[in-house]
């Protein structure tokens, strides 16, 4: 972002408990532990074959920037879960049942009827989480609040929403579908959703059916292979700044 005065703001919920729950972060300062491991070149090699480079996911910054973007809430304390029983249990330490405002409770199932949960996965209700820290963004810009992308598996996923976080305050909670089978912890600090603000614009759609497929593709190929190793990124790709 060019503008050093655009700001997104973090603003809990719970003051005098601030330097409880884990403050929200750049998504870059979390790389999964996938990706820190993931070698760049098939088995650690960088040989040249039949005129390139063995290059694995690791190279591919469509990946790295889906996974870096914007920014990342976290669970606020452990929550243990059950769901290997008809009576799914979720738990978390007693000192935090008396907020004003719950860390965890639930949707009605009426309230998701008809959202498509595979039932085969997933337990049939929603569980609500509040990641105790509200979003609020300048003056045209919205938010878009999804499951952390390219993260390790996680046995609650988010459900992808946008708020006009300049002039809406939510309570802070967000809404999860949750696996079947699974017994243990959430613990404090795991990343649960990823914030993404954008600058709301009017956008119009056409169709071009004069596109030349073949030169334009051609040539775009050409370039990004006249380098072994980094072409996207050499002449198509910008940074992303996040702090």
């Amino acid at each position: 972002m060019k503008n050093k005065n655009l700001f997104i703001e973090f603003n809990n919920t719970f003051p005098k408990l601030i330097d409880v729950f884990p403050e929200p972060e750049p998504s870059i300062k979390n790389i999964p532990e996938w990706y820190r491991l993931q070698p760049s070149y098939y088995n650690n090699d960088t040989k040249i074959v039949n005129g390139q480079q063995q290059l694995t996911i690791k190279k591919c910054l469509a990946v790295f920037d889906a996974m870096t973007s914007g920014y990342l809430l976290k669970c606020p304390v452990d929550i243990y879960i059950d769901t290997t029983q008809d009576n799914p249990i979720f738990q978390i330490a007693p000192h935090f049942n008396n907020l004003q405002i719950p860390i965890i409770s639930y949707h009605a199932k009426e309230q998701v009827s008809h959202y498509p949960i595979d039932k085969e996965k997933y337990i049939d209700f929603i569980l609500r989480i509040n990641l105790v820290w509200v979003v609020s963004t300048p003056k045209g810009y919205s938010s878009l609040f999804i499951a952390p992308q390219h993260n390790e598996s996680s046995p609650i996923n988010a459900i992808s929403a946008i708020i006009d976080t300049d002039e809406f305050y939510s309570a802070g909670a967000f809404s999860f579908i949750v696996e079947k089978g699974y017994k243990g912890i959430i613990k404090r600090g795991t990343p649960l959703v990823q914030v993404l603000p954008f600058k709301r614009e009017r956008w119009n759609s056409k169709i071009n059916k004069n596109f030349d497929v073949h030169n334009t593709l051609r040539h775009q190929m050409y370039k990004v292979r006249s380098i072994f190793n980094g072409g996207y990124k050499n002449f198509f790709w910008h940074k992303k700044e996040y702090k």
